[in-house]
C-alpha cells in the first residue's frame, strides 16, 4: 500500500442514483482524468431483460424516436456497446424490424466529461441538462419493468 512505485488501486469514484431495485437509474463517476456521466441498464437480471425486449417487440419505434432524438445522439452517441447475443433471443423473429435492439443485454448510454470541464463554475448546470435529456430513455426502460 506504501510502495513508492505502486499504481493507485482505483482513481475515481461512482455512485448509482434514483435507483429502486431492478430499474434504470443514473452514474456518475468522478476521476482524476474524467467525468462520466451515465444510465440505463446494465445487465439485467432475465426476468427484466425479457421485459425491456417485449416492450421493444411491442413498442420498439419510441425507443428509436429516444435514440434518434438530435440533442440525445449528440450527447450521447449510439446505445453502449456490451455483451450481447450473437442470434436472436428466445420467442424473437430473427427477422424482426428492431432485432439489433432485441439482442442487447445492456441498454446503457453515457457522456463522458473532462476534468477541464468538470471544474468550470457552471458544470452543475452541464449534468441538469444531461439528466433531463436521459429521462425519456430512462423512463422508456422502466414502463415495463415497474408495470
Amino acid at each position: 500500500m506504501f510502495h513508492p512505485n505502486k499504481p493507485i488501486y482505483k482513481d475515481h469514484l461512482g455512485a448509482g442514483f434514483d435507483k429502486k431495485p431492478k430499474t434504470a437509474d443514473f452514474y456518475f463517476e468522478l476521476g482524476i482524468d474524467r467525468c462520466i456521466f451515465a444510465g440505463g441498464l446494465w445487465r439485467p437480471e432475465p426476468k427484466v431483460l425479457r421485459s425491456v425486449r417485449e416492450t421493444i417487440d411491442y413498442d420498439g419505434e419510441e425507443l428509436v424516436k429516444i435514440l434518434n432524438k438530435k440533442s440525445f445522439k449528440t450527447r450521447f452517441g449510439e446505445l453502449f456497446e456490451d455483451a450481447k447475443l450473437t442470434n436472436a433471443p428466445k420467442g424473437f423473429a430473427k427477422d424482426h424490424k428492431h432485432i439489433e435492439f432485441l439482442k442487447n443485454k445492456t441498454f446503457a448510454v453515457f457522456q463522458e466529461f473532462s476534468t477541464k470541464e468538470t471544474n468550470k463554475a457552471k458544470f452543475d448546470d452541464e449534468l441538469i441538462a444531461a439528466y433531463k435529456e436521459m429521462l425519456p430513455f430512462r423512463r422508456y426502460l422502466n414502463k415495463p419493468i415497474t408495470v
